[in-house]
């Protein structure tokens, strides 16, 4: 439910922006809330450390940060939009937890700490625009199916060919088998 009010805020601030106002007092009060929501949920170790929970909040993150270059690009003079921490700052404070408990804690769970500090730069790896993400799968799977298309395409044509060709070489089989005959006769 976390998640759903906060794209629910985030949707809002869409349909609520005004390009003739010179600051958007709703989007604003949906922003402090929203940015309130995302510290809520960031603060919640059981959703930062379920990769899926943290993929949805950098997608958030992105989101938002894509909400006000989108104000500002329209004309929107409101400036005092708050910031929302970035995956970094996030990380930072997991890693220094981290390290915290590897000083303290036997080989083995340093074993999984630099396990967890793997599983976390690779958070960092994921974290992309979800438009452009879309985008780069919706190519990618077009361009799997144009190969695909193509090369049955050529599997097609050389089938056709390859059995017009045996046709016709059988058919001279006989025409020779059938002269061979009558010279013999």
């Amino acid at each position: 439910t976390n998640f759903y009010e906060a794209f629910k805020l985030l949707c809002e601030m869409y349909t609520n922006f005004d390009e003739k106002r010179s600051c958007c007092t709703n989007c604003l009060q949906n922003a402090n809330k929203f940015v309130n929501k995302y510290k809520e949920m960031n603060q919640n170790s059981v959703i930062t450390s379920n990769n899926s929970y943290a993929q949805l909040l950098s997608t958030l993150l992105n989101d938002y940060n894509n909400f006000k270059n989108y104000c500002t690009s329209k004309g929107d003079k409101c400036k005092v939009y708050p910031e929302l921490p970035t995956i970094e700052q996030m990380q930072a404070s997991e890693q220094s937890s981290i390290q915290s408990s590897m000083q303290s804690s036997t080989q083995t769970s340093e074993q999984r700490s630099g396990h967890s500090s793997v599983k976390t730069s690779a958070q960092t790896s994921e974290v992309t625009s979800s438009s452009s993400s879309i985008g780069n799968k919706l190519f990618t799977v077009l361009s799997i199916f144009g190969a695909i298309a193509f090369f049955l395409g050529i599997s097609y044509k050389y089938s056709l060919f390859g059995r017009r060709k045996r046709s016709q070489k059988q058919y001279l089989r006989e025409k020779i088998k059938n002269i061979k005959k009558r010279m013999n006769h």
